[in-house]
């Protein structure tokens, strides 16, 4: 991909991205969140600890889901689009933007990704191909690479309907080759948290769905298939 610089607006901010607007793409430009200068009080120092070591772990977690995301586009046996909305890897970038009142550069890597419907745990259940996230989740386990985080793994926050209407990942931070990770994210106790998440959030006329929405994702998402399936196409 040519290389992308320039003011952009900047649309919003993840645990693990920064999302900035490309209009004239019809598509976002995704890259790593930077850390923020923080002050090392006496006061505050084992706080500030604690928060440097989730952020160095978070950018491990970013820079793995990075390198299967990359492997993935890479493979010939692999076709991106049966998994992810329309998604480009721009390696040159130089952005200015505006966060919190500041103008902000970013030199270094990034995902272009058409735009998309996404998801959230508000988004209805009767709302999406309910196969299609256990579907793409077999594509990607049969690669090596699974997702690391519950909210993608039982759905439907951080999946998105794409421009002809398929159901797919959109957020990318969760990709994981790591096996036993992958595997908790299949455990009783993970699908419990969603349970909560969705009774919470969910329209009220989908609640009565949740059980049935749980168990059918469930049925397909076992760990006997995660250990049939994994690596099968590497």
């Amino acid at each position: 991909m040519e290389r992308i610089s320039g003011e952009f607006e900047f649309l919003g901010a993840g645990r693990y991205y920064i999302a900035l607007d490309l209009p004239d793409r019809n598509a976002v430009l995704k890259f790593l969140r930077p850390e923020g200068p923080r002050r090392k009080s006496r006061k505050r120092w084992r706080r500030w600890l604690r928060r440097k070591a989730l952020r160095a772990r978070r950018i491990a977690l970013a820079a793995a889901a990075d390198r299967a995301f990359r492997t993935l586009a890479e493979s010939k046996s692999f076709t991106l689009s049966n998994c992810f909305p329309e998604t480009e890897i721009a390696d040159d970038l130089d952005v200015t933007y505006e966060m919190l009142g500041q103008t902000l550069r970013y030199s270094g890597s990034a995902y272009v990704q058409c735009k998309v419907q996404f998801f959230d745990n508000h988004t209805p259940l009767d709302s999406f191909d309910w196969e299609a996230i256990a579907e793409v989740q077999h594509r990607l386990w049969r690669m090596g690479v699974g997702l690391g985080s519950g909210a993608e793994t039982w759905g439907p926050k951080n999946w998105c309907h794409t421009n002809d209407g398929k159901t797919r990942l959109a957020d990318l931070s969760s990709l994981s080759p790591d096996l036993d990770l992958v595997r908790k994210r299949l455990s009783n106790t993970t699908r419990e948290l969603r349970r909560r998440k969705l009774r919470k959030y969910q329209p009220v006329d989908c609640r009565p769905q949740i059980e049935r929405y749980l168990a059918f994702v469930s049925d397909r998402l076992r760990r006997e298939s995660l250990d049939q399936l994994w690596r099968a196409d590497c």
